[in-house]
């Protein structure tokens, strides 16, 4: 499976290229954990969770008066829904879309149409923006596989994600979707993680992360 965050294909660098560490090894662990229980979801409760999803990203967008964000096309077993993002743009929102890619995440503004990608990820139809395009939005939704109490955030393996959210002011609001048993206490993380913000989930809603070390007050929907 191939997320939507996820640009890899058969030909680049996999996860064992990687310098093996026991915070690496963690982690890889916990993604075989994290994906064998998204593949084992019901699909009953993957359609609440979607809707539940759809109603706060619409209402944390909306409250935080947002006119331009970053986003990402659900893939697989990922929660959320390609339909959210069309109410989003069809309310006036700006979105930036990834688009695949061998390196670093690069940027194309969704105009409501999407066409298939590599390994069948969608992605925005528009003029790819490069990899700066993303300091220009006031929120980024982020795929995760799991995120814990202090913002710590585990993808997919591969790094598209911390680099590209590196590139943004410490305070910039990062929201990770997740399923709410996928928020835990918990995390390994290394130097190169990216926390996140906040959390967004079907039961608990949009949430901040509270660190002793965090300032939230530069976020607008604490």
């Amino acid at each position: 499976m191939c997320p939507a965050a996820d640009t890899s294909g058969p030909n680049d660098s996999s996860p064992t290229d990687v310098e093996l560490t026991p915070v690496t090894v963690e982690k890889e662990g916990w993604r075989t954990r994290l994906l064998a229980a998204r593949a084992a979801r019901p699909e009953e409760d993957r359609f609440v969770a979607t809707r539940a999803l759809q109603a706060h990203l619409l209402a944390a967008v909306a409250d935080a008066g947002w006119s331009m964000i970053s986003a990402y096309v659900p893939f697989g077993d990922e929660p959320g829904s390609a339909e959210t993002l069309g109410l989003l743009h069809a309310a006036g929102v700006r979105i930036l879309l990834p688009c695949t890619g061998r390196e670093d995440l690069t940027w194309a503004v969704y105009d409501g149409t999407l066409r298939p990608a590599r390994l069948g990820i969608l992605e925005p139809t528009g003029a790819d923006l490069g990899i700066d395009a993303l300091s220009e939005v006031e929120a980024v939704l982020a795929p995760a596989l799991a995120v814990d109490r202090s913002g710590t955030r585990i993808g997919y393996g591969r790094g598209y994600y911390d680099r590209a959210l590196s590139r943004l002011p410490a305070q910039r609001p990062v929201l990770a979707v997740v399923y709410d048993d996928e928020l835990v206490d918990s995390l390994p993380s290394a130097d190169y993680d990216r926390p996140v913000t906040h959390t967004v989930t079907p039961l608990l809603g949009t949430r901040p992360i509270r660190t002793p070390t965090r300032d939230m007050r530069a976020s607008r929907i604490d």
